[in-house]
């Protein structure tokens, strides 16, 4: 009885004969004695590993799995446990001797370990490549299209519960659909046709989906995680349409490396809602302004001071007209009496809302955020409707202009008619001195070049040091190379510059 416990505890400790696990680095000797006593495998004899229960990514065609260990190693290898499950009669060895190298070198420099699997007749060789950021990896049963496709997702990130779950995945975004490198949408279900469910994802918490943003717009990777933590400055902890959560991470999708993505926390409109009042979400709308071109599925109203632009609906009662809220702000827009617009302004809206929005678009030159992804949320208060302003996309930012110029800074304000009318008017003689209070505060608060610079040297550290960036760089361009945010740091610093002197002559006037 207690030798049956001994061996009982042992298998629990080191994993079952079914689950073998990768033995340490062989002799060369001993790695050619196995190879003349057997005959090459035809395929693969292991095509599942796992690090401590967790999943590891896998590419079929280079034979390679994908180890998440983190960024915060240092020299110092972690104790590895790595299994083979269900690899029934499988041996497993390193034949390259990864103690020899620092473990955070290893990361960055995408080292690929090999290790050789054996039975008594066969023998193949796999390898094992470590990153420090969180990995995705999906598989679907058909296309991704724009129709939900059934599939499943883990998420693993080291020292982290990983996530298995059943999955739909939809494509996600509008022009950058035409990119090769994707966008997804990743919801979360029961199992196939039986609902969502809220699953703990690592890094972002309880969560029902995710999007994994592709950064075909911006070849640094860095301006929509820097726009949004920036706003996370601005907006406060809970607050409704408020900063997303985004992570970084690598992607594969049916066993194709993808390359680096934001992972993302999405808007559900109701859930946003519901942060303000349980009741907004049976009195309010939600509108975002789109370019007519990149419209979905939802409907939209054109707008008739802007051609090829409109509002798309996104959150509004089913039972009403469904731009009727929309009517105060659209009729605001075409106003021409000045006296009339401000007082019409004043009255429906939200002052401090569309000030802090106006700054955050000026500040983080976000050249793609009014007349494009621009959330127009109309917000019923108990002293009537207010119109309240968030941002939706946020990667054309920070120097990267619509038009695709970046040769130069731009060192003028960017278009947002609405917000710039009341300003030049200073609506009730309030509006320019609340403009000048609120940027003074963002720049002593966080819009700082120091802090810029902070911020995108951790984006620099994270793409880098874990080796994601050139794997990325090698898989769409070809060319591995290093991540360089250098130009978003200059653009800040002589951007908040021009804006003090834009904003400080406001003050004398």
């Amino acid at each position: 009885i207690v030798a049956l416990m001994a061996v009982m505890v042992l298998t629990v400790l080191w994993g079952s004969p079914y689950a073998p696990v990768i033995e340490p680095v062989r002799d060369i000797e001993e790695i050619w004695a196995i190879e003349d006593e057997r005959t090459p495998s035809e395929g693969p004899l292991v095509t599942a590993l796992e690090l401590d229960g967790a999943p590891l990514a896998y590419e079929p065609e280079t034979n390679t799995f994908y180890c998440t260990l983190g960024l915060d190693q240092g020299d110092a290898w972690p104790q590895l446990h790595i299994t083979a499950p269900d690899a029934q009669g499988v041996t497993l060895c390193f034949t390259d001797d990864y103690s020899y190298d620092w473990c955070a070198d290893a990361i960055a420099e995408g080292y690929a370990y090999e290790v050789m699997a054996y039975t008594d007749t066969q023998y193949d060789y796999l390898y094992i490549v470590f990153t420090g950021l969180p990995i995705v990896s999906m598989t679907t049963q058909a296309e991704i299209t724009d129709v939900e496709t059934d599939g499943t997702a883990f998420i693993s990130c080291y020292g982290e519960e990983p996530t298995v779950t059943a999955a739909q995945v939809r494509l996600r975004g509008a022009g950058s659909r035409t990119s090769e490198k994707k966008s997804y949408h990743v919801d979360f279900v029961r199992g196939h046709g039986r609902g969502s469910v809220m699953t703990d994802v690592p890094l972002l918490g309880q969560t029902d989906d995710v999007l994994l943003i592709a950064g075909v717009m911006d070849d640094s990777l860095m301006r929509d995680k820097l726009s949004w933590e920036m706003y996370a400055t601005l907006s406060a902890p809970g607050e409704s349409y408020g900063a997303r959560q985004v992570e970084y991470c690598e992607v594969f999708l049916n066993g194709e490396y993808q390359g680096v993505y934001l992972m993302m926390t999405p808007v559900d409109d109701a859930q946003e809602l519901m942060r303000t009042s349980s009741q907004a979400p049976l009195t309010d709308s939600v509108y975002r302004s789109a370019q007519l071109a990149y419209a979905g599925d939802k409907p939209i109203l054109a707008n008739p001071m802007r051609a090829e632009s409109g509002y798309e609906l996104h959150y509004g009662d089913e039972f009403g007209e469904p731009f009727a809220a929309l009517e105060a702000y659209m009729a605001l827009e075409q106003e021409q009496d000045d006296e009339a617009f401000c007082e019409q302004a004043l009255a429906c809206i939200d002052l401090h809302s569309i000030l802090r929005y106006y700054l955050f678009v000026q500040a983080c030159g976000m050249s793609d955020n009014v007349y494009n992804n621009m959330y127009v949320w109309a917000h019923q208060t108990k002293d009537g409707l207010r119109y309240r302003f968030a941002p939706w996309d946020t990667d054309l930012t920070w120097g990267r202009f619509r038009d695709g110029t970046t040769g130069e800074v731009y060192d003028g304000l960017f278009t947002f008619e609405v917000a710039q009318r009341m300003i030049d008017l200073d609506a009730g003689g309030i509006v320019r001195d609340a403009l000048v209070e609120q940027w003074q505060a963002m720049r002593a608060q966080a819009f700082t070049e120091e802090h810029v610079q902070a911020l995108v040297e951790q984006y620099t550290h994270a793409l880098n040091d874990s080796g994601a960036y050139a794997r990325n760089a090698q898989r769409w361009t070809g060319e591995p190379r290093l991540a360089d945010g250098y130009e978003i740091v200059a653009f800040a610093s002589q951007h908040f510059a021009t804006l003090d002197a834009l904003f400080g002559a406001l003050v004398a006037q």
